[in-house]
C-alpha cells in the first residue's frame, strides 16, 4: 500500500490538540493540577485566613485577623523534537492504522518520548540540562522532612511501613485528610510497599472488595518519574503543571521531504512548553 503524505503544519490550538494527547501519557499529570494556557509564567496564589468570622453587629468593626496570601510563580520553558523518519519505517504501521489522521499517527511516534521527558522533569529535572525544566526535587520547591530512611539508605519491604508512617506524620494538620491528598512514590518504592503488606496480609480493600492503593487513609500515586528512595506527600491542588497549548509556541509539522530534497524521509517537528511548581512549599513534604 502506497503511503501518500500531505505535508501539514499546525500551531496554537490546532497543534495543542496533538501535543495534549502526548502530554497526557505522562502518568504524574493524573495527580496534579494542569494549567493548559500558561504564557511564559503564571502566578499561583493561595489565600488563607483565621478568626475572620465574628458576631454580627450594627456597626462596621474591622476584624483584627488578616488574610495571608502565599504565591509562587509557575514558569514554562520551550522544548522541541526535530527528527526525520524513513517512510519505509512507517508503512507497516500505517497499513494497520485505523485512523485517517496521518498527523496523529505521525505524532504517536513522538508521544512516548514527549511523555517520558515530561514525566522525568516533573520530579528530577534541572533547567541547566538540555530538554529538562526544574522539577519538584529542585531546592526549595518542597518542604524537606527530617525523617531518615534507614541505615541502608534505601527503602525495602522491611522498612517501608515505618518510613511511610514517618512521612504521614510530617504532613501538616491543615492538609491531612484533604480529599486530594496523595503520597507520591516511584514504582520500585510501591513494589516494596506491596511486598510489605502482602507479608502482613493487610491489603486495603474497600467495601466493594476492590484494592485501593493507600496508606493509613492517604491515597498513593505511583509516578514513574520519581527517583527511588524518595517519597512526597501533598495535595493535587497544590502541585501545578503548566504548558501553553493555545500559544504559537506549540507547533506540529509533518513534512514529506521527497519533493524538497529527493529523500524518502518524513520530517517531524514538535514544539511545546512545560514547567512545574508547588503552590505552598510547606504543605508539600519530601522524605529522602
Amino acid at each position: 500500500m502506497a503511503l501518500t503524505i500531505t505535508s501539514s503544519s499546525y500551531n496554537g490550538e490546532h497543534a495543542g490538540l496533538y501535543v495534549a494527547a502526548a502530554l497526557k501519557q505522562a502518568e504524574s499529570l493524573k495527580y496534579m493540577t494542569v494549567r493548559e494556557n500558561v504564557n511564559h509564567k503564571e502566578v499561583v496564589n493561595k489565600v488563607a485566613g483565621a478568626n475572620l468570622v465574628k458576631d454580627a453587629s450594627c456597626n462596621f468593626t474591622e476584624n483584627s485577623a488578616t488574610l495571608t496570601l502565599t504565591e509562587s510563580v509557575l514558569f514554562v520553558e520551550p522544548f522541541q523534537i526535530n527528527i526525520d523518519v524513513c517512510r519505509t519505517t512507517m508503512m507497516a504501521d500505517w497499513a494497520h492504522n485505523q485512523s485517517d489522521d496521518f498527523v496523529a499517527f505521525a505524532v504517536s511516534y513522538l508521544a512516548s518520548s514527549i511523555a517520558d521527558s515530561v514525566e522525568h522533569s516533573i520530579w528530577q529535572g534541572t533547567t541547566g540540562t538540555s530538554g529538562q525544566f526544574d522539577g519538584i526535587s529542585a531546592t526549595g520547591m518542597v518542604a524537606e522532612s527530617s525523617t531518615g530512611i534507614g541505615a541502608a539508605g534505601t527503602y525495602a519491604s522491611t522498612n517501608i511501613i515505618g518510613e511511610l508512617q514517618d512521612l504521614v506524620a510530617a504532613i501538616p494538620s491543615s492538609v491531612y485528610m484533604a480529599e486530594d491528598l496523595y503520597i507520591y512514590m516511584s514504582k520500585k518504592t510501591y513494589r516494596n510497599y506491596i511486598a510489605a503488606i502482602s507479608a502482613l496480609s493487610a491489603f486495603p480493600f474497600n467495601h466493594m472488595g476492590q484494592y485501593t492503593p493507600e496508606f493509613e487513609g492517604v491515597k498513593i500515586a505511583v509516578c514513574p518519574g520519581i527517583e527511588d528512595d524518595v517519597m512526597y506527600a501533598g495535595q493535587k491542588s497544590n502541585i501545578f503543571f503548566g504548558t501553553s497549548l493555545s500559544s504559537d509556541l506549540t507547533e506540529i509539522k509533518v513534512l514529506d521531504m521527497s519533493d524538497l530534497d529527493g529523500s524518502s524521509n518524513v520530517r517531524m517537528v514538535a514544539r511545546w512548553t512545560a514547567g512545574v511548581q508547588v503552590g505552598v512549599a510547606s504543605d508539600f513534604v519530601k522524605q529522602s
